[in-house]
């Protein structure tokens, strides 16, 4: 009776460990993926404050305004086309004589050196900036019960608030500079919470990529270029990883390539040039995950 009464403690224990270790790995995959989407959000929102878009094409709505006359032609040629395929139909005719406004869709590039707008759109950048606050009230908690420190909990709490202060200034210089520094929390975080070496180089090197592009606006290239060098060196550590290259094999020599294609551009100082590729870098990098 002892002995069974032993073997039945003893599977009691292993059962209740096994249910914790289980609800900790689907609680490290579900920060995993928290930590993914602010990647994509606070990418997001760092391109929108440079109307970076990997859509090269936008629709465009344009006011057009027809003269009375060419109103009333295009109307006359609208009803006897109707008049011959279905009979008699009623025409209405302006009688402002300003003409008539129609709002004509057209598509139109919407590249770095031929921008739709070179307006940034605040409101748009500051209802994204809110909204993150919500999805951090989630987060946080599942950090704390994944023993991440107060103080790096609070850090972000801390630095969340300055990119909103700098936000809501509209102050692009600042705003960009902020936003980057928020990303770094997302591979600190990782590096707590992951055992995956790959997943966690990956976020490391997009980190890296997105605070030299942060610092174009300020003009020092060289704090750029060791942003940079920092990203090929962690990106390299994967490169030679057999297992993420075997299945990743494309696409992870096509990132090393790209990366290496903007390093060796910024010698010409020239923003739209690092813009273009940093562009074509970050869209690889997410083929890359997915």
């Amino acid at each position: 009776m002892k002995k069974i009464l032993y073997f039945l403690t003893c599977m009691s224990v292993l059962l209740v460990l096994t249910g914790c270790t289980n609800e900790t790995t689907t609680l490290n995959e579900k920060v995993e993926d928290e930590l993914d989407y602010f990647s994509t959000k606070f990418v997001n929102i760092l391109n929108r404050l440079n109307n970076i878009t990997f859509e090269n094409y936008e629709v465009v709505a344009q006011d057009v305004n027809l003269s009375k006359e060419t109103a009333e032609k295009e109307k006359t040629s609208e009803s006897s086309s109707q008049q011959e395929s279905s009979g008699p139909a009623d025409v209405k005719s302006s009688e402002d004589n300003a003409g008539e406004n129609i709002i004509a869709f057209q598509m139109s590039p919407n590249t770095i050196l031929n921008p739709v707008t070179t307006k940034i759109d605040w409101p748009g950048i500051k209802n994204e900036i809110e909204n993150i606050y919500y999805s951090w009230n989630t987060i946080l908690l599942d950090l704390y019960e994944l023993d991440v420190s107060n103080e790096e909990i609070l850090n972000f709490s801390k630095d969340l608030d300055l990119a909103t202060t700098y936000i809501k200034k509209e102050d692009k210089v600042n705003s960009l500079l902020a936003m980057a520094n928020l990303y770094k929390y997302l591979f600190k975080y990782a590096e707590k919470i992951s055992n995956n070496e790959i997943y966690i180089d990956i976020i490391k090197t997009r980190s890296y990529i997105l605070n030299a592009y942060s610092l174009i606006d300020t003009g020092d290239w060289n704090a750029v270029n060791e942003e940079i060098n920092k990203a090929v060196d962690t990106y390299r550590l994967l490169a030679n990883d057999t297992s993420f290259i075997s299945d990743n094999n494309y696409s992870s020599n096509k990132v090393y390539v790209l990366l290496n294609e903007l390093k060796n551009s910024l010698v010409l100082e020239d923003k739209e040039i690092f813009y273009i590729k940093y562009k074509n870098l970050l869209e690889e990098m997410v083929e890359l995950q997915s």
